[in-house]
């Protein structure tokens, strides 16, 4: 329920049909449905998840900027401010990274 199915309808439906294509048990659970690893990850951490507070007067781009900025802080302090770390911790390259802090202010 915790995944998002990027895929959407067609990743659920090949989820499951792979699944009842391998299991031979009457049941199907969490283990024989081998959700792929990010599936994994977004189940783990939904406990750790930020609370998002919205300003009623922010502008959507500075929610957004400042929802990225913290992200991207958040994913530097895990890394230890190891720039390549932080960027696979984000899932996007570090060229993309290094953008994305030079255009919220975050360069060093």
């Amino acid at each position: 329920m915790n995944y998002g199915y990027p895929g959407n309808v067609r990743e659920l439906e090949n989820i499951l049909e792979r699944t009842l294509a391998l299991c031979s048990d009457t049941q199907i659970g969490k283990e024989e449905l081998q959700l792929p690893n990010k599936a994994r990850e977004i189940q783990q951490n939904v406990g750790n998840l930020p609370t998002i507070s919205s300003d009623p007067g922010l502008p959507l781009q500075d929610f957004l900027d400042q929802l990225e900025r913290d992200s991207i802080i958040r994913a530097l302090d895990q890394s230890r401010y190891n720039r390549t770390k932080a960027a696979k911790i984000l899932g996007i390259t570090v060229r993309s990274l290094r953008y994305r802090m030079e255009r919220l202010g975050l360069n060093n």
